[in-house]
C-alpha cells in the first residue's frame, strides 16, 4: 500500500513540472464593466460557465501555484476570485468568479501571452460601456506641448539607442523613418508618428478560421497605413517591415526616445467564442482618449461593424508610451465570417484609410 501511494505521488510530482501554472490576476475596474488577466505561465483556453451566482473557469492540465481569494472592493459585479486545484487527476486548475449581479461575460486567450483576459460587463450595459471612461477632451496642441516637455533627448541618444536595437540577437529590427520627398500641406505634414504591426516572428498572435495569423494581416495593414500617412507629409517610423518579433520595452524606449506624436499598434482581435465581433480601441492615458476616440469613430463609419468601445487597458506599449498611444482592434478575426475578410486588399486598404482620417482628426482637434 506504501509502496502504491509512493508511486502515485511521484506520478504527480512529474505531472506537476510539465503542468501550465496558474499564478494568480490583475483587474482592471471600470463604471460599467471589468477586464480580468489571470496569469498563465504560457498559452492555455480555459472551459467557462455560469452557474449559480459564480462564473467559473477550468483550466484543464494546469494547476494552481497557491490557492488563495484575492476580494474585490467596491465592484458592482465581483466580490471575490478564487484560485483553488479541482482536481489532480486529472490534472485541472479552477479560477471561480464569485458575483453580486447579473453579468454577461466573454474571455480569450492569445499564443504567445501568458495571460487569459475575462471581460465581465453589467447586464444590459454592454451598449453604453465605452462611456465609463470618458475624459475632459484635451486640444491636439496640449498634447504635443506635454510630449515635447516629458520627451527631451539628444541625437546623441537617439542614435545609441537605434544602434543597440540593431545589434540585439533575438531579431529585433532597426526601426526606420520614412524620409519625405515633397513638403504636404496636410495637418499631418512632419508629424512623427510610429505605426506598430502587433506580434511576428514566433508570436503570431490570433488564428483566423482559414489559418491566417494575425501577425501576417497586422503588418499588411500597417505597411498601407505607411504608405498613406507618407504621403500626407507625416514622418512614419515602422516598428518592423517583416516577419520578426520585437521586444515591447525596445518599441516602449523607442517610442520615448524619437518624442513620436502618436504611436498607433495594429491589432486584430479574437475571443473563444466565434460569434463575438465588433470593433475596440484601447488606449490608457487621458491624453491618449481623443486620439483613439477620433480613430474609434472613423474605423466605425468606414467598416461599420458592432461598437464595442473604448477600453483603458495596461497593455504594455500604450502604458509606458508617453505620447498618445492607442492600439486598433477593428474586427475579430476569430468570428465564422470577418475572420475570412481579413485578407481582402480592399478591406485592408479601407481600414487604413480610415486610421489615417482618424489621426487627422485627432490633430485638427475634432
Amino acid at each position: 500500500m506504501l509502496k502504491k501511494i509512493c508511486l502515485f505521488l511521484l506520478f504527480f510530482q512529474v505531472m506537476a513540472l510539465g503542468a501550465i501554472k496558474i499564478t494568480g490576476a490583475e483587474v482592471e475596474k471600470h463604471k460599467y464593466y471589468d477586464n480580468i488577466y489571470i496569469k498563465t505561465s504560457e498559452y492555455i483556453l480555459p472551459k467557462a460557465r455560469i452557474f449559480n451566482d459564480k462564473l467559473i473557469f477550468d483550466f484543464k492540465g494546469a494547476e494552481v501555484t497557491k490557492a488563495k481569494t484575492i476580494e474585490i472592493e467596491n465592484n458592482p459585479r465581483i466580490q471575490s476570485i478564487r484560485f483553488g486545484q479541482f482536481s489532480a487527476n486529472p490534472m485541472i486548475a479552477r479560477v471561480v468568479f464569485d458575483l453580486k449581479s447579473e453579468i454577461e461575460y466573454d474571455f480569450s486567450a492569445i499564443l504567445g501571452k501568458d495571460y487569459v483576459m475575462v471581460e465581465v460587463i453589467s447586464k444590459n450595459k454592454s451598449a453604453v460601456k465605452q462611456q465609463a471612461d470618458k475624459k475632459v477632451k484635451i486640444s491636439a496642441k496640449a498634447i504635443k506641448g506635454g510630449i515635447t516637455e516629458s520627451v527631451d533627448v539628444t541625437h546623441k541618444l537617439r542614435s545609441m539607442l537605434v544602434k543597440s536595437l540593431k545589434e540585439k540577437p533575438d531579431g529585433a529590427e532597426t526601426f526606420e523613418a520614412v524620409k519625405i520627398e515633397k513638403p504636404a500641406t496636410s495637418l499631418l505634414a512632419g508629424k512623427k508618428i510610429v505605426v506598430d504591426a502587433g506580434h511576428g516572428g514566433n508570436d503570431p498572435g490570433a488564428i483566423s478560421p482559414n489559418g491566417i495569423f494575425e501577425k501576417e494581416i497586422n503588418l499588411k495593414v500597417a505597411l498601407i497605413l505607411e504608405n498613406m500617412l507618407k504621403k500626407k507629409g507625416a514622418k512614419v517610423y515602422m516598428i518592423r517591415r517583416s516577419d520578426k518579433k520585437v521586444q515591447l520595452k525596445d518599441i516602449v524606449e523607442f517610442n520615448n526616445s524619437i518624442g513620436a506624436d502618436a504611436y498607433i499598434g495594429v491589432h486584430f482581435n479574437s475571443m473563444f467564442n466565434a460569434k463575438a465581433n465588433g470593433t475596440e480601441t484601447h488606449y490608457y492615458t487621458s491624453e491618449s482618449y481623443n486620439l483613439a476616440s477620433a480613430v474609434h469613430k472613423r474605423i466605425l463609419k468606414g467598416i461599420r461593424r458592432q461598437d464595442r468601445g473604448l477600453r483603458k487597458t495596461m497593455l504594455y506599449t500604450i502604458h509606458h508610451s508617453y505620447m498618445p498611444a492607442i492600439i486598433v482592434e477593428p474586427i475579430y478575426m476569430t468570428h465564422f465570417q470577418d475572420g475570412l475578410l481579413i485578407n481582402s486588399k480592399s478591406f485592408q486598404k479601407e481600414l487604413a484609410r480610415d486610421i489615417t482620417m482618424g489621426i487627422e482628426d485627432f490633430f485638427n482637434g475634432k
